[in-house]
């Protein structure tokens, strides 16, 4: 991957999709895969903005069923197997356990029929999952002793057993991201972070592409297309404001803070279900501490202006403390704060509806063609509706039948694994240079097929093979990998999304520094950026 700005400044594309996290960078690996000219921009870094924000998991559709849903149950899980089956390594059957109570809705008996008729609509979940570990077990419910037992951290009282279901938890939601980025730039996209769109370019009344500004750059230049996607999240309907006319008109909808927190606080192997409010919250096992998720309030005013004070995460606290009486949460415990923005049906204070399906808008019935919105709300089903964008952007080029989708079945990069046991032993089999078996085998889970990418740079210099700080279990090939060959400009490009360094907590101050080191090397650095870049990942981590 090369950062390549004068070729988007060059060229004129079929289609522009402004906006890479995971819906954005989906629809151009779906656009490119069925044949046209893209190009991928985002202001900031691949899925850095709201797509980082998440709860891992990836869910079957079980809460579509309490709608009697199953229109939506379906793609759920579709959609779920999908995911699963273009990028294996990165996935994980994870199970969930809820507590039963003597209520109606939550009783022993609903809760064992919900479960029977969810196994009966995904009957077929493991269609086209070669690997048995994918395979995700029948729910069942079990007697109190065995509830408690699995879900220690809520309050006893009331509880007549518990509910267990299993979904897929994702081991790095960001490498999951940059998969999608990565496929589209293979086939042959051309991709860039950290470049912002301001306006749309408009000629003879149709959006022709957007002038852009490289970060740090006071030049701006224009990106030309024949369609735009415009998948920029919170920002998409900021970007829609700078049009005239009937484009400008359409009600956006409005936005919801969400937050999860990454705990310092090891859990057992389940993800275990709460209720506050009548509402449940989970506590989810993640590296060595788990995610309190999600929390829901009302966002006012622009997406720059997203933040979350000390009274926001103590509120929080005390909600999950509600939930999770055994557990001790307090602030100390914190290690992360997760922040986003997503679409909203209605809402006041933490009483939040999300908007029920994303959407897809083409901006040609306002009276401004060759422009589409993209507004998601679940990271599950991003590629479903990356496929009814281009579906959009196809009939927008004037193709009554748009070539198939291929994307559900297409490995991802890193992805063509038909047995992940059996890749990772062969891939830490001893005898392969500087780094351990155990780093091998966690390349191999981490980059899939391309943890020989990594593997080449730490032979070319055996220091790499050493890790970058002293609680810190990346290496120094995987920073240099990540700035040659994956686009990380920044030092929080390379420790919070590329590698694992910074997924689960800081770090360690020692492992910023070296990495950015690491990075002032490739990319030429001053000492006072370096320190800049490392003031920078600092404040990231700092609780409010």
């Amino acid at each position: 991957m090369v950062r390549d700005l004068r070729r988007l400044a060059d060229s004129v594309f079929d289609v522009l999709v402004i906006g890479a996290g995971v819906y954005g960078a989906a629809t151009a690996w779906d656009a490119v895969q069925r044949g046209l000219s893209v190009a991928l921009i985002d202001r900031g870094d691949f899925g850095g903005g709201s797509s980082f924000n998440s709860l891992k998991t990836l869910h079957g559709g079980l809460r579509s069923l309490q709608a009697l849903n199953f229109v939506q149950m379906r793609r759920f899980i579709r959609e779920r197997r999908a995911v699963a089956r273009i990028v294996p390594h990165l996935v994980r059957p994870l199970p969930f356990i809820v507590p039963t109570s003597g209520g109606l809705t939550r009783g022993r008996l609903a809760m064992r029929v919900a479960l029977a008729v969810n196994d009966l609509v995904a009957r077929d979940r493991h269609q086209g999952l070669t690997d048995p570990a994918l395979h995700l077990p029948d729910g069942r419910v079990v007697a109190r002793d065995e509830a408690l037992t699995l879900n220690p951290l809520i309050a006893p009282d009331g509880v007549t057993g518990g509910a267990v279901w299993y979904d897929y938890q994702m081991t790095s939601v960001d490498r999951v991201t940059f998969a999608f980025v990565q496929s589209a730039a293979r086939a042959g996209a051309v991709v860039a972070n950290h470049v912002e769109a301001g306006t749309f370019l408009v000629e003879a009344g149709r959006v022709a592409g957007a002038r852009c500004r490289g970060a740090g750059s006071d030049t701006p230049f224009d990106v030309r297309a024949r369609v735009v996607v415009n998948a920029a999240g919170a920002w998409a309907p900021e970007l829609v404001r700078t049009l005239p006319g009937g484009a400008a008109a359409v009600p956006a909808p409005r936005l919801s803070r969400a937050m999860n927190l990454v705990l310092d606080l090891p859990i057992g192997p389940h993800a275990c279900g709460g209720v506050v409010d009548g509402r449940f919250l989970f506590l989810v096992p993640w590296r060595d501490g788990s995610i309190l998720g999600t929390s829901h309030d009302v966002h006012e005013g622009s997406p720059d202006r997203l933040a979350v004070s000390h009274a926001d995460l103590e509120a929080f606290l005390r909600e999950g403390d509600t939930a999770f009486p055994r557990a001790g949460l307090d602030l100390a415990r914190v290690r992360l704060v997760h922040r986003g923005l997503l679409p909203m049906v209605s809402g006041h204070g933490t009483q939040v509806t999300l908007l029920r399906e994303s959407a897809v808008v083409d901006h040609a019935a306002h009276q401004t063609p060759g422009l589409i919105s993209i507004h998601g709300v679940r990271y599950t089903t991003a590629r479903h509706t990356a496929e009814k964008a281009v579906d959009v952007v196809f009939r927008a080029l004037g193709h009554d039948r748009p070539p198939a989708c291929r994307t559900a079945h297409t490995p991802l990069a890193g992805g063509d694994i038909s047995d992940l046991a059996t890749f990772v032993r062969g891939a830490s089999a001893p005898g392969k240079g500087s780094l351990s078996a155990a780093t091998l085998g966690r390349l191999a889970r981490t980059y899939g097929t391309g943890s020989v990418q990594v593997e080449a740079v730490a032979a070319e210099d055996p220091a790499l093979s050493d890790t970058v700080g002293s609680r810190c279990e990346v290496t120094g090939a995987e920073i240099v990998h990540a700035a040659r060959n994956e686009m990380a400009t920044t030092l929080g490009d390379a420790v919070i999304r590329r590698t694992e360094a910074g997924s689960a907590g800081h770090p360690g101050h020692d492992a910023l520094q070296r990495a950015a080191t690491l990075l002032a090397v490739e990319h030429g650095w001053t000492e006072g950026r370096v320190q800049d870049e490392v003031a920078m990942v600092e404040a990231f981590y700092r609780l409010p």
